[in-house]
């Protein structure tokens, strides 16, 4: 099937990749003119396992192109997808000018085509976007009307960065939302070879489900550090409380996320939590316990600096910068803030992060931590080694193993261990755990 895809940030990307690898002829759409360099050259435009693998071998197969012009990837397509990141605006809702953008793009490139391909939607929208924002965008730039001359359906990704690959591969659940009854049969034929359950909703039903996996999600892992801050405060390892909580598939549902560790950050928990508060405090509906989500998190990170401060480190290392680990995005990264704050209070920083190169950065991402931080290449080290100097050393992702921890504190350094590194000494003199 000839696919275009509009936006190539990691939905867009990751989508592209698997697509050409089970055979399609994708062409990816983006105005930002560096990735269609790199695409177009057979390299991936973001870090992610596997997938700088698959677009290689799409590239050299031909199945893979890539444009900023989008008439071509319009009238030549069975299906578009669009994968236009939709950021937080400042009052927490959400920017949907790129993504609208990118409909009436569409909608002026199909009022001079004949062809109509089925027109899918990933982005993560609000109930209600797709049909009170994003069709309306598209039948008044193209003359045609949904449902008749031509089909949108809603096909919410869960992708998470890291193992994105192998949740495309793999999905939870399938899930279409439908104006018209069958509209996402074209879609749904793509997965044939997949293994899930398949869901067809409505619209709105549809958007609303993504939001509510990522409200579940953000919950679960603030639950879990609030649990382990009260464990730790009376002398109890929250890990082992944990182990016995998790055991109950019955009630508690999963373990994953519920787990306790350190604020989460990203670019897709923060920014949804903040739209659906945004759009409760416009209907004047009170949420009490979502509205107290991100409030804790950021408790979570003033409670690390202030751990961090109590110990006096004129050099602080860290181990891990980007918000999770086998990615290089640090949009709402919880360990950037607290790089920041350190910085702030006159601490020298050294970090390590493998994934991490300020030269490559590109887009939203770098423009996050130029903010934030300034000049990352001069706090980037190449070397997991490059922190032995430090006084007291941050762990943050589970790139290090337990000897390397030994080392550090057997030399004097200070570890205050976020991500439960296995194997090491809990009841050494130097180590700490955030919640244990």
């Amino acid at each position: 099937m000839r696919i275009s895809i509009f936006g190539t940030g990691y939905v867009g990307v990751v989508s592209l990749a698997c697509l050409v690898r089970d055979g399609h002829l994708v062409t990816g759409v983006d105005p930002v003119q560096t990735k269609i360099d790199d695409l177009s050259l057979g390299k991936t435009p973001i870090q992610e396992p596997c997938v700088a693998e698959l677009i290689e071998q799409g590239h050299a197969a031909g199945r893979l192109h890539a444009t900023s012009e989008a008439a071509a990837a319009v009238t030549d397509a069975e299906m578009v997808w669009l994968c236009v990141g939709t950021p937080s605006r400042a009052d927490g809702g959400i920017q949907l000018n790129s993504i609208v953008d990118a409909m009436r793009g569409i909608g002026q490139c199909l009022r001079s085509s004949t062809n109509r391909p089925l027109i899918v939607i990933r982005s993560t929208v609000l109930p209600g976007t797709s049909a009170d924002k994003l069709i309306p965008a598209l039948e008044s730039t193209s003359g045609l009307t949904i449902g008749q001359d031509l089909q949108v359906v809603y096909h919410p990704e869960f992708l998470r960065e890291g193992t994105a690959v192998e949740d495309f591969d793999h999905p939870p659940k399938i899930v279409v939302g439908e104006q018209t009854e069958g509209a996402a049969d074209p879609l749904l034929a793509i997965y044939k070879n997949y293994e899930a359950p398949r869901f067809r909703l409505q619209l709105g039903e549809a958007e609303l489900v993504k939001y509510c996996d990522n409200l579940f999600h953000a919950v679960k892992i603030t639950f879990a550090n609030e649990v382990g801050m009260l464990a730790k405060s009376m002398d109890i390892d929250a890990r082992r409380v944990a182990d016995v909580f998790c055991a109950d598939k019955k009630l508690n549902i999963s373990s994953r996320y519920l787990r306790p560790g350190f604020a989460f950050g990203g670019s897709c928990l923060p920014k949804d939590i903040r739209a659906v508060l945004r759009r409760a405090a416009e209907v004047s509906l009170e949420l009490p316990m979502l509205q107290s989500v991100l409030p804790s998190n950021r408790s979570q990170i003033e409670r690390l600096v202030d751990l961090v401060l109590l110990e006096s480190p004129t050099q602080v290392g860290m181990v891990g910068l980007a918000f999770k680990p086998n990615t290089d995005d640090m949009r709402e990264s919880p360990y950037v803030a607290v790089a920041k704050r350190l910085i702030g209070e006159g601490i020298a920083l050294k970090i390590f992060d493998g994934n991490v190169h300020p030269d490559r950065l590109i887009g939203s991402n770098k423009l996050a931590v130029q903010q934030t931080l300034g000049h990352l290449e001069k706090l980037i080290v190449s070397r997991v080694e490059d922190l032995d100097a430090c006084d007291l050393i941050l762990v943050n992702h589970k790139t290090v193993n337990s000897n390397r921890v030994h080392i550090w504190m057997d030399h004097g350094t200070r570890i205050i261990d976020l991500a439960h590194i296995h194997g090491v000494d809990t009841t050494h003199k130097m180590y700490e755990g955030v919640a244990w």
